[in-house]
């Protein structure tokens, strides 16, 4: 492959990876990152909190003789505080955060080019889960307007998000006593510091839905914290404040506390009301470029699985 961008003294990327016990997935995220260094100039940053299955040693092997990647295991206060770790010793032009158990895809070059081209802050672009029948696109990805972080919901998929490394620095990272929602945080962080927001039309990243997964708790405390996120995103910038957002996610809270408990039976209790729950969700949440979105999906259908399958051959 061709390297888009030529090896500096300032990487353009600075990935970092908080780790914890996650050697039964992490393999495929390391080739992953192994396919995009091969494009752009990164520099790789796993903050490992003492693993204790396996984790250490595979990351010791495999950072041990490249170039720019780079292996801490050491205590932490939590994924934040980890995250903040990471990106403080980061020197890349870019930086991003990516779980032990997703994937990075090689547009991400691509992505990061445009995002050069129009002078932004924040890029994104669409993202992909891997549940257990199969993979799907995120549908609620949107082109991100001023204040629409705000007024309605979370449009930016993170795994795959790049911020520039003095954004970040001026934002102050991740707020690390959040536990869930730490993304969305930083991103209307950003939005009130009106921040130049890029949607790039590329699937950058693909992130694992499984029983374990963060993202796939239903917990009370996960809706507590996104509505105190918004509310202090209302109090900073008020002529934003809808009520919508708050809606949204007391709907998604019902829909994950209910997938969650799936998850966890294996499916052997399905409930026929998620598919109807998910409609309402949706035309209360409405996904504007859900077409566009799909259609580019079927587009790349064949050629992601058989990208996930050869990660998946790998010993």
């Amino acid at each position: 492959m061709t390297q888009i961008y030529p090896i500096t003294a300032e990487p353009i990327l600075s990935i970092v990876v908080p780790v914890y016990n996650g050697a039964k997935y992490i393999r495929d995220t390391l080739e992953s990152l192994v396919s995009l260094a091969q494009l752009v100039d990164c520099e790789v940053i796993f903050q490992n909190a003492l693993s204790t299955d396996g984790t250490t040693e595979i990351l010791d092997e495999f950072c041990g003789n490249r170039q720019r990647w780079f292996h801490y295991n050491e205590k932490d206060a939590g994924q934040s505080d980890a995250i903040n770790k990471g990106i403080s010793r980061a020197i890349g032009r870019w930086v991003t955060w990516l779980c032990a158990d997703d994937i990075l895809l090689p547009s991400v070059a691509e992505m990061l080019r445009e995002a050069e081209q129009v002078g932004a802050d924040v890029v994104y672009g669409d993202g992909i889960f891997i549940l257990p029948q199969g993979i799907t696109p995120a549908i609620g990805t949107e082109t991100c307007l001023p204040g629409d972080l705000a007024k309605k919901r979370l449009l930016i998929q993170q795994p795959g998000t790049c911020i520039l490394r003095k954004v970040w620095q001026a934002a102050g990272g991740v707020n690390i006593d959040l536990n869930w929602l730490m993304d969305y945080d930083l991103f209307l962080r950003l939005e009130s510091m009106n921040m130049r927001f890029y949607r790039a039309k590329h699937f950058v990243a693909i992130a694992r839905l499984h029983k374990d997964a963060k993202t796939s708790s239903g917990s009370i405390k996960r809706l507590f914290e996104v509505w105190s996120i918004l509310f202090r995103s209302h109090v900073r910038r008020p002529e934003y404040f809808r009520l919508k957002p708050y809606l949204v996610y007391l709907f998604e809270y019902v829909i994950k506390h209910l997938e969650a408990r799936d998850l966890k039976l294996e499916g052997r209790m399905k409930m026929k009301t998620l598919p109807l729950l998910h409609q309402y969700f949706w035309k209360l949440a409405m996904p504007e470029e859900e077409a566009d979105i799909q259609q580019r999906f079927q587009k790349i259908y064949q050629e992601l699985a058989n990208y996930l399958n050869r990660l998946a051959a790998i010993p």
